[in-house]
C-alpha cells in the first residue's frame, strides 16, 4: 500500500523534474540555475524520504536515508523495487525517492523479507544491504516508522475495531512465532469482559500452522494480531459480522464433518472456525424468504388449522417421550404455536411445500378423507376447518359417472364436464372412482400458478425486506379493504344434492341400505352412496317409446297429463285430455316400488274411464262429460263436497283432483248434429235473456227519474232554509253593530264629563295659588318701602346735624375749597359712598385736608365740635 502511494507520488515528481530539465530559468543577476539540484544531478532527500542506489560494477543496492544528500558517481544509478515482479528496475533520481514505511498509533504493518538482525536503515545515512529472512513475514505495531531494506515489502493495516455483533477469523502461519509473539498482540477487553484476563490473551493450546480461531467481538473491541498470526479477510474485509438472531429467528450452521448446529434468537451466533452458514430460500413460494444474506430464517408459526408434517431421521428424546429414526410426525398449532426445526427432523414436502393447511368446509358442504393405511373413506361435514393428518390421511374427490350427472345434475353440463375431467387424472391410488387432491391440484393451470407463485415470491421479497426495519411504518393513499375470503368450492367437496319442496329422492349404499329423504333438504352422500334412478313415460298419451331417468320424485302436487279414447254405449268415440294431481302418501320406501309410476297410473285410468264412458250415451255423455269423469277417477262428492280420490296401494299414490282438458266427438257428422242442436237452445235462452234484460232496463230507467225528482225538490227545500238562516244572521250582526255603537257613545260621554272634572280642579288650584303669590308678594313690598322710608328719614336727620355742626370756620372753608384740588378731594370725600361705607364725617375730613393748608383749620372745627356736644367724643353719623 505504502510503495504504491510512493509510486504515484514517485511519477509526479518525475514529471515536475522532467519539465524543469527541459526549460532552465535564468534570474536578472548574472542568469544563475534556480535549481541546483538539477543542474549538478544532486538528489536531495527530506527525513521521511530514501532512495536505493546500486553499484552496476557490482550489483549491490545501497540503502540512502535522509536527510542525507545523494552524489551519484558514474558507477551508480537509482532503481526501484517493484512489489509485484519482484525485481530491482532502473529509473532516474526522481523516481528512485520514495516514501518511508509509517504506522500511526491504532496502525500495524506486515513486514515481509525482515533482516535477520531485525533492524531497520538509520535516519541520515547510506547503508548496504543486509542479508534477509525472505518469505517471513512480521507484524509491526504502531506508532513507528522507518525506511525499507532493498527486497522488503511492507503493508499498512488500520486495527481492527470490534463491535459485539463483529469477529475476526485468523488463521495461524508460523507456529514457533505465534507462541512467543503471543503476548504481544495488542488486545482491548470489550467492557463486558474481564480486563485483567481478555478473551485471546492466552494462548491457544493448538497453534499448528492453519489453525483458524475466532476473535469474538463480545470478547475484545482492539485487536492487533501478533507475528506469527494473520486476519483473514472475507471478500476484502478483514472484519466479519455475525449473524444477530431476532425473536422468532433461526440459523442453521453447518461444520466441515457434516454436523450442523441450529441457533435460535435472540443472540448474537458466532461461527466456530470450520462452520459456515447454510442459506436457502423460501421453499415454499420459491422466494428468497432468508434475510441478511440469507443466513436466517423465520420461525414457522403455526396455529390450529396449520401443520407441519416432519419425518424423525435421528433418534432423540423430548419430554420424556423417545422418538425413534423413521418415525413421522404432524405438528399442529395446538401443541406447537411457533415450530424451530432441529437436525433429527426432516421436513416432508409436498409439492414443494412444508405447510399444510386446513381446508374449509362450509355449512352444507363435505369433504371425502381416506385413510391411507386402510383405505376408509369418510365424510366431514361442515361447518368445519379440516386438517387431515398427513400421515395417515388424505383428502380424496369422488368422481361420478356420466350417468350420475345426467340424473343428479340434469343439463348441468359443467359437472359433467369436470368429473370427464376427473377420470382422465390417474394418481396411482389404486382407489376406483376416487382421486386425491393433491393430484387435482397438480393438474391446475400451470400458467394460473407461475402468476400465483410470482405475485407470492414479489410479496415474499417485501415482507423480507421490510423485516430489516422493526419501527417503519407504511402508509398508501388509497382505502385498505377489510381482509376477505372467497370460496368458490363448487367442485371440491362432497357431491351435495338440493331437493326441493315437494320431491323425494331414495338413496341406497353397496351394504344394501335404503333411505328417502324429502325435501327441502341439502343431501351429502358418503362416498358409497348412490340414489335410485326411476324412469318416467313421456309423450301425449304417455308411451314408453321415450322414457326420462332422473332420481326426483314429486310427491306433492305430482302433475300428469294424458289422453285417452273412450267409447259410449252408442259406439260413439270420444277423445278425452285430462291433467290429474297425485300425491304419495304412506311409508316414504313405498313411493319407489313402481319403476314408472306414470305408465302405472295412466294404464289404470284409460282402463277406468274405457269402463265407464260405455254406460253413458253420446248426448247424456257429452252435456255431462266432466262430472262422469270427475266421479269416476275422483269418486263421488260426499256431504261436505270432499272426493277420496283414487289411491294406488302398490306404491302409496292418490289422485287428488282432475282437469278436464278437452272432451272431443271423433266422429264429425254426430259432433255437428249436436252441435246445431245446442245452437238452437242456445239461441232461445238468448232471446229469453234479452227479454228479461229489456224489463230491467226500463225498471231502472224509471227509477233513476224518480230519484231526480226527489233530489231537485230537496235541493229546493234545502236552499230555502238556507236563506232563513242567512237572512236571521244579517239581523243578528245589524243588531249587535248598533248596540256596540250605543255603547261606545256612553263611554265617550263618561269620559268627557271626567276630563272636564279634572280641567275645574286644575283651574281652581291655579287661582288658589295665584291669589297666595300675590298676597306674599304684596307684603314683601310694603315691608322693602318701609325700610327704604325708614333709611331715608335717618339720612335727612344725619346731614341736617353735619351742616349744622359745620356752620363755624364755614369761610375759610369755602376759601380753601377754592383750589380746583382741594374741591375735587372734598367732593370724593364727601360723597354718599363714603358715608354709606361706615366712615365717619371727622374720618372724611382728616382725610381730605390732611397735609393741606385747611388741616390746622379743620383741626380747630372738630374741637369746637367735641367741645359743644358735651360728652367731647360725639361723633357725626356716617350718613
Amino acid at each position: 500500500m505504502l510503495q504504491n502511494e510512493a509510486g504515484r507520488r514517485r511519477s509526479a515528481r518525475v514529471a515536475n523534474g522532467l519539465a524543469l530539465d527541459a526549460k532552465l530559468h535564468f534570474s536578472s543577476h548574472g542568469g544563475k540555475s534556480m535549481d541546483e539540484r538539477n543542474s549538478k544531478r544532486d538528489l536531495v532527500l527530506a527525513p521521511s524520504e530514501y532512495a536505493y542506489m546500486q553499484d552496476v560494477t557490482k550489483g549491490i543496492v545501497k540503502t540512502y536515508t535522509g536527510p542525507t544528500v545523494i552524489n551519484p558517481t558514474a558507477q551508480e544509478r537509482p532503481v526501484v523495487f517493484q512489489p509485484e515482479t519482484k525485481l530491482f528496475e532502473p529509473c532516474n533520481l526522481e523516481q528512485a525517492v520514495q516514501q518511508i514505511a509509517i504506522a500511526p498509533e491504532g496502525y500495524y504493518l506486515i513486514l515481509k523479507n525482515p533482516s535477520q538482525k531485525d533492524d531497520h536503515p538509520i535516519a541520515g545515512g547510506v547503508y548496504p544491504s543486509p542479508d534477509l529472512n525472505v518469505g517471513r513475514k512480521i507484524n509491526i505495531n504502531g506508532p513507528c516508522a522507518f525506511a525499507l531494506w532493498p527486497g522488503q515489502m511492507v503493508k499498512l493495516v488500520q486495527g481492527h475495531h470490534l463491535r459485539s455483533n463483529q469477529y475476526l477469523l485468523v488463521r495461524v502461519y508460523n507456529e514457533d512465532e505465534a507462541r512467543k509473539n503471543w503476548g504481544k498482540a495488542v488486545i482491548k477487553p470489550a467492557s463486558d469482559a474481564d480486563p485483567q484476563a481478555p478473551a485471546g490473551a492466552r494462548a491457544p493450546a493448538d497453534l499448528t500452522v492453519g489453525k483458524l480461531n475466532i476473535i469474538k467481538g463480545t470478547d475484545v473491541s482492539f485487536y492487533i494480531p501478533p507475528t506469527g498470526v494473520g486476519v483473514v479477510t472475507d471478500d476484502g474485509q478483514w472484519v466479519r459480522d455475525a449473524l444477530t438472531l431476532e425473536r422468532l429467528e433461526y440459523c442453521i450452521l453447518v461444520d466441515q464433518n457434516g454436523k450442523k448446529r441450529y441457533e435460535r434468537g435472540p443472540q448474537v451466533v458466532f461461527p466456530e472456525p470450520t462452520e459456515t452458514f447454510i442459506t436457502g430460500v423460501d421453499r415454499e413460494t420459491g422466494a428468497a424468504r432468508a434475510k441478511d444474506g440469507a443466513r436466517k430464517f423465520r420461525a414457522v408459526e403455526l396455529n390450529e388449522i396449520q401443520g407441519l408434517h416432519v419425518k424423525v431421521i435421528a433418534p432423540y428424546t423430548e419430554q420424556g417421550r423417545s422418538y425413534k429414526e423413521g418415525d413421522e410426525l404432524f405438528i399442529t398449532g395446538k401443541e406447537t404455536a411457533i415450530y424451530y426445526p432441529r437436525e433429527e427432523h426432516s421436513l416432508v414436502r409436498y409439492d414443494g411445500r412444508e405447510k399444510h393447511f386446513a381446508v374449509a368446509v362450509p355449512a352444507g358442504e363435505g369433504r371425502y378423507v381416506m385413510n391411507r393405511k386402510t383405505g376408509a373413506i369418510a365424510m366431514t361435514k361442515g361447518p368445519a376447518m379440516l386438517l387431515p393428518n398427513p400421515v395417515d390421511e388424505v383428502i380424496v374427490r369422488r368422481v361420478l359417472s356420466d350417468r350420475e350427472c345426467q340424473t343428479w345434475y340434469p343439463t348441468n353440463t359443467e359437472v359433467l364436464a369436470y368429473n370427464r375431467t376427473l377420470r382422465q387424472i390417474d394418481d396411482g391410488g389404486g382407489r376406483a372412482n376416487a382421486v386425491s387432491e393433491m393430484e387435482v391440484q397438480k393438474q391446475r393451470g400451470k400458467s394460473a400458478n407461475a402468476a400465483q407463485q410470482v405475485a407470492m415470491g414479489a410479496a415474499a421479497m417485501e415482507k423480507a425486506a421490510d423485516a430489516q426495519f422493526a419501527d417503519s411504518l407504511d402508509r398508501t393513499n388509497q382505502f385498505t379493504k377489510p381482509r376477505t375470503l372467497v370460496f368458490n368450492t363448487k367442485f371440491e367437496g362432497v357431491p351435495s344434492l338440493t331437493t326441493w319442496v315437494g320431491y323425494a329422492v331414495l338413496v341406497v349404499d353397496k351394504q344394501g341400505h335404503r333411505r328417502v329423504e324429502s325435501g327441502p333438504k341439502n343431501l351429502l352422500f358418503e362416498y358409497d352412496e348412490t340414489l335410485e334412478v326411476i324412469q318416467l313415460s313421456t309423450g301425449t298419451p304417455k308411451t314408453t317409446d321415450k322414457l326420462i331417468e332422473t332420481v326426483f320424485l314429486r310427491v306433492l302436487n305430482n302433475k300428469v297429463s294424458d289422453r285417452c279414447i273412450v267409447e259410449t254405449s252408442d259406439h260413439v268415440s270420444v277423445t278425452l285430455k285430462y291433467s290429474m294431481r297425485v300425491n304419495f302418501e304412506g311409508e316414504p320406501l313405498r313411493w319407489f316400488e313402481v319403476e314408472n309410476y306414470v305408465k302405472f297410473l295412466c294404464d289404470h285410468v284409460r282402463s277406468v274411464l274405457k269402463g265407464s264412458t260405455k254406460k253413458h250415451s253420446i248426448e247424456t255423455y257429452y252435456a255431462s262429460a266432466v262430472e262422469i269423469i270427475r266421479d269416476t277417477i275422483l269418486g263421488k262428492s260426499d256431504d261436505k263436497g270432499t272426493r277420496p280420490g283414487m289411491k294406488f296401494l302398490e306404491n302409496g299414490m292418490r289422485i287428488t283432483d282432475v282437469e278436464i282438458l278437452e272432451v272431443k266427438i271423433d266422429d264429425a257428422d254426430i259432433a255437428e248434429l249436436l252441435g246445431r242442436a245446442q245452437h238452437e237452445a242456445v239461441e232461445a235462452n238468448v232471446a229469453i235473456l234479452r227479454a228479461r234484460r229489456g224489463l230491467e232496463m226500463t225498471e231502472k230507467q224509471e227509477q233513476i227519474t224518480r230519484g231526480e225528482a226527489e233530489a231537485r225538490a230537496e235541493t229546493t227545500h234545502r236552499l230555502a232554509e238556507l236563506e232563513i238562516g242567512a237572512t236571521a244572521d244579517r239581523l243578528r250582526v245589524a243588531l249587535a253593530a248598533v248596540k256596540s255603537e250605543l255603547d261606545a257613545a256612553e263611554a265617550q260621554k263618561a269620559a268627557t264629563v271626567a276630563r272636564n272634572a279634572v280641567v275645574d280642579a286644575d283651574h281652581a288650584s291655579e287661582l288658589a295659588r295665584r291669589e297666595h303669590a300675590a298676597s306674599l308678594e304684596h307684603t314683601i313690598q310694603t315691608a322693602q318701602q318701609a325700610l327704604v322710608l325708614g333709611a331715608l328719614k335717618a339720612e335727612v336727620e344725619a346731614a341736617v346735624a353735619r351742616f349744622g355742626a359745620a356752620q363755624g370756620g364755614f369761610s375759610e372753608a369755602l376759601l380753601a375749597l377754592s383750589n380746583h384740588e382741594v374741591l375735587a378731594k372734598v367732593a370724593e370725600a364727601m360723597s354718599v359712598q363714603a358715608f354709606v361705607g361706615g366712615k365717619t364725617l371727622t374720618d372724611v375730613i382728616d382725610k381730605v385736608f390732611a397735609g393741606t393748608p385747611l388741616a390746622g383749620l379743620m383741626d380747630r372745627v372738630k374741637a369746637r365740635v367735641v367741645h359743644s356736644g358735651g360728652n367731647g367724643t360725639s361723633e357725626l353719623p356716617a350718613g
